[in-house]
């Protein structure tokens, strides 16, 4: 039987997040949205020991990167995050609440990526700066003074896609793969055909219309326009032929979200490939609920309690 959204969520889809009827997105609009929602809904981030930027170099230039040492002990262990925000919008700053949670519940050193973001950065920059900073994470960990012995990556949404495709090329070229994946509500499969994406197309905050919104600033009109293209696993992780070659993963998927049933199929199809893999439905929320820790507080589906499931599976 389908529930309902959390009173928490109903408040804030009636509140904050309430859209406007025939809104039409723009670039800015966007990422105007997406840093006034920081205050109100992440709140501040908790202290750390110590956060710092930096910049790594990379073939499409400098991108950014946001450090968070947890506490003074030196930490054996690296996340590299990959923030979500539809290819489009999001940033270091979108997600700084969140990567301190992680890194303060689960003990890791963790780096975020500040990726170039669409549509200036034309697909696949975004996806090759990800590719060629995880293989280098830790290097870099290294050259801020910090020996690693475990490498985890997680994302959310599109940073999620984003790392699926990571992973997929590092397997294509049998490179070494990370001990532990976290996919959080993550964006797998470009043909938006999964059942969610008609039951919940509209009044959960992240529309089926401007879901695909972000998917043509992405990868633009023509390849949208080119069905075989959408299935390749450079844009859709559901469909890599790679998937048994993956690190045990988490999937985290919300009852209220458009992009719920690719995750539970990507899941799904990890499992039936021999990973260990460990699927996680939250009841109640929607699409980026984790990042809203000031407002969605429920004891054991809420934004901080998610983060506490995702530091008990990372520390395994």
């Amino acid at each position: 039987m389908p529930g309902f959204p959390h009173p928490q969520v109903a408040a804030l889809l009636n509140g904050i997040l309430k859209q406007e009827p025939n809104a039409v997105p723009t670039i800015q609009a966007a990422r105007n949205g997406s840093i006034a929602l920081i205050e109100p809904l992440s709140g501040p981030g908790e202290p750390v020991a110590a956060a710092w930027d930096s910049v790594a170099d990379t073939a499409h230039g400098p991108v950014p990167l946001r450090w968070y040492r947890p506490s003074a002990s030196q930490p054996d262990a690296l996340l590299v995050y990959v923030h979500g925000g539809g290819w489009v919008a999001g940033s270091l700053d979108t997600h700084d609440s969140l990567c301190r949670a992680l890194a303060l519940r689960s003990g890791f050193l963790v780096v975020s990526i500040g990726y170039s973001l669409s549509p200036e950065a034309v697909f696949p920059q975004a996806q090759q700066e990800v590719n060629e900073i995880l293989l280098r994470a830790p290097a870099l960990a290294e050259a801020a003074g910090f020996h690693t012995r475990t490498l985890a990556v997680a994302g959310d949404s599109a940073g999620a896609q984003l790392l699926g495709v990571a992973l997929h090329a590092l397997a294509a070229d049998r490179l070494p793969m990370p001990d532990a994946a976290v996919f959080i509500y993550p964006v797998t499969d470009a043909t938006m055909s999964a059942p969610s994406w008609r039951t919940l197309a509209d009044g959960y905050s992240l529309t089926a219309e401007r879901m695909r919104w972000f998917w043509t600033q992405y990868l633009g009109e023509e390849a949208m326009r080119t069905p075989d293209r959408l299935t390749a696993p450079d844009i859709s992780p559901l469909y890599s032929d790679r998937l048994a070659a993956f690190p045990r993963s988490m999937v985290i998927t919300a009852e209220f979200d458009l992009l719920r049933d690719e995750g539970r199929q990507f899941a799904e199809k990890l499992a039936a490939q021999g990973v260990a893999a460990q699927h996680l439905h939250v009841p109640g929320q929607i699409h980026s609920f984790i990042r809203f820790r000031k407002v969605l507080t429920d004891p054991q589906w809420g934004a901080d309690a998610v983060c506490g499931k995702i530091a008990e599976f990372l520390k395994k």
